[in-house]
């Protein structure tokens, strides 16, 4: 799927990199995180993927790790949001786009698979709980036998209400209102309005041991935590 966008090549590159640092001010410790994941993704079976799935992708800032790693993986990004779709679809990337809602098992068929790899990293919190629970046992659909699922989010000791930032002065929407400024990028926005109305984040958090029983319980064999800081955690599952 290509997104147009008449934004200039330089300023998709811009919007992206700032997308990153946005993006390490909410999950401590990226690229530590992204290094032992997509070291466990080589480690754990053996050779590199050849198919990647990125849910929740977004501007396509992970894809591009993934391919610096492997550049010869064939990956997949997955998100709702039309804007950040165009960002991935206008950047110097050798990828596939897919626009769908996490919201049912709706997604999996646009998702398409198998896939050596499925990533979630700071995805899962958007969904609530009973939701979360079916979407390991959907994720686990879209791997071929023995692939692996990384499941990467604010994971705390015990269950917490995460706190929101204050409107206007925390970097998600700081980084979402200068992007409205974009003439450029009016239609995707109306468009990321209509596809978010009516959704919000759930703001799920629940420690790592729920996560390990919700994957155990979708047929994952022993679901493993591969880096741990402040309150986050990556786990890694196998199929």
């Amino acid at each position: 799927m290509t997104m147009a966008t008449t934004l200039a090549p330089e300023d998709v590159a811009r919007w992206r990199r700032d997308w990153e640092t946005m993006m390490r001010h909410y999950q401590p410790g990226r690229d530590d995180l992204l290094a032992a994941g997509l070291t466990a993704a080589e480690e754990v079976p053996g050779n590199p993927p050849e198919r990647v799935l990125d849910v929740g992708g977004g501007p396509g800032t992970t894809a591009e790790a993934v391919l610096r790693r492997w550049p010869e993986a064939r990956v997949t990004v997955l998100d709702i949001d039309p804007a950040l779709l165009a960002l991935a679809d206008n950047a110097p990337l050798r990828i596939r786009t897919v626009r769908a809602d996490l919201g049912s098992a709706r997604w999996l068929a646009p998702a398409g698979g198998p896939y050596d790899l499925v990533m979630a990293l700071m995805t899962l919190h958007y969904l609530p709980a009973g939701r979360v629970r079916d979407w390991y046992a959907e994720a686990r659909r879209l791997l071929r036998p023995g692939g692996l699922l990384l499941v990467a989010d604010a994971m705390p000791v015990a269950p917490v209400a995460a706190e929101r930032p204050d409107s206007g002065t925390d970097p998600w929407t700081a980084w979402w209102t200068a992007l409205a400024r974009e003439p450029a990028m009016a239609r995707l926005l109306e468009e990321r309005t209509a596809a978010l109305s009516g959704l919000s984040s759930a703001e799920f958090a629940a420690p790592v041991g729920w996560h390990r029983a919700a994957a155990r319980r979708a047929g994952f064999t022993d679901p493993t935590v591969r880096w741990e800081r402040a309150g986050h955690a990556l786990m890694v599952c196998r199929r």
